[in-house]
């Protein structure tokens, strides 16, 4: 991925992460999890610019079928969990990462739900319903109104965001 960043040939890219991951072959989602949850993790720390280019790299690589879904939502669960911790070296990782998220369920990748089989951590300690909302937004109307995603999100509130918003819509403008 770095060498993508300088050298910017999406289609080598994307042949790396094919060789890497072996999508379909024994073991193919754990190491697709691996590949997604480092270079997610590296991305968190870098510019706006670099999250696009990941994004162009491994969204193709979801559509080609090189990275199976499922190591998505595993490789997700990582820089959930320890968001708060990166945000604090990496301002930027919060908003990164909610733009990840929702490229990822814009582009069917993942579902929305998958916030709601998250690390325990991140659903009770980091803001969750918070980060679903932010993520709505950045999917946008469709999302801001959908049923669905407004459920997703009341799950995810804790007692102390129900202490601060009166409802899940209130927090959801809120974020």
């Amino acid at each position: 991925l770095k060498e993508y960043f300088v050298g910017g040939d999406t289609s080598d890219a994307v042949l790396s992460i094919h060789e890497l991951v072996g999508a379909g072959d024994d073991g193919s989602i754990a190491r697709g999890a691996k590949v997604v949850e480092a270079a997610i993790l590296l991305v968190l720390e870098r510019k706006k610019e670099d999250v696009e280019k990941f994004l162009r790299v491994y969204l193709e690589c979801a559509k080609d079928n090189k990275i199976e879904g499922e190591s998505f939502v595993v490789g997700l669960n990582d820089p959930l969990e320890f968001l708060n911790d990166v945000a604090i070296d990496a301002p930027l990782a919060i908003p990164h990462l909610a733009n990840i998220v929702a490229e990822l369920v814009k582009a069917k990748i993942i579902p929305f739900s998958f916030l709601l089989n998250s690390p325990e951590y991140f659903r009770t300690d980091q803001n969750a319903a918070t980060f679903g909302a932010k993520v709505m937004k950045n999917i946008g109307d469709d999302a801001v109104k959908s049923e669905d995603f407004i459920e997703v999100v009341s799950k995810l509130m804790t007692e102390e965001d129900k202490a601060n918003h009166s409802s899940v819509n209130e927090l959801i403008e809120a974020a």
